[in-house]
């Protein structure tokens, strides 16, 4: 389902889980405890963009392949969340840096 005209898709519950290998229980406990916030909730259904559905991929990952408890996915999503805000500040910096040698 895609919403609005940009080009974010967002995905019911149900789908989200079917598309990433999870059960909609899981989605729901994930949702739950923060580790997953829908791009949209309201009374009936939450909506689930692309960018929540590549986050489930990585908690699938940390659960299955690494065997880690929910307390453990939610300290790494935190570091790799800081990290990926980190290189996004270096790279505006750099960007500056370049900017300003020119």
């Amino acid at each position: 389902m895609t919403l609005g005209s940009g080009e974010t898709r967002y995905y019911r519950l149900e789908v989200a889980a079917r598309l990433v290998g999870l059960s909609p229980v899981h989605v729901r406990r994930y949702v739950a405890s923060g580790l997953v916030r829908p791009a949209v909730r309201d009374e009936r259904e939450l909506l689930l963009s692309d960018a929540e559905l590549a986050r489930l991929r990585k908690i699938r990952r940390l659960r299955v392949d690494l065997g880690l408890n929910e307390p453990a996915i939610g300290i790494v999503l935190s570091l790799l969340d800081e990290v990926e805000s980190l290189r996004r500040e270096l790279a505006r910096y750099a960007a500056e840096v370049e900017r300003g040698v020119r």
